[in-house]
């Protein structure tokens, strides 16, 4: 009997000891997974800012907007 409880504590403990690694393990995961995500999210930030998009849209040949170049297209012939 008391062998028997003997085994029970140790094999509790065993289980328990199981338990608190893994749950590090799982904490440290959480960790390393929340950096992952904030370094894409400043990284999507970076590259949604106003800056970048201008950047590239220069590199595309576009160009701010300029009044004098804007062409209005008249239709004639409309009551409008």
């Amino acid at each position: 009997m008391v062998a028997g409880l003997v085994f029970l504590y140790l094999w509790q403990g065993s289980v328990l000891s199981t338990l608190r690694a893994e749950r590090a393990r799982a904490l440290l995961s959480l960790q390393d997974l929340d950096r992952v995500r904030l370094d894409l999210v400043y990284k999507v930030d970076r590259a949604y800012s106003l800056e970048e998009v201008a950047l590239r849209a220069r590199a595309l040949g576009m160009v701010p907007f300029d009044e004098k170049r804007t062409r209005y297209l008249v239709l004639g012939g409309g009551n409008h």
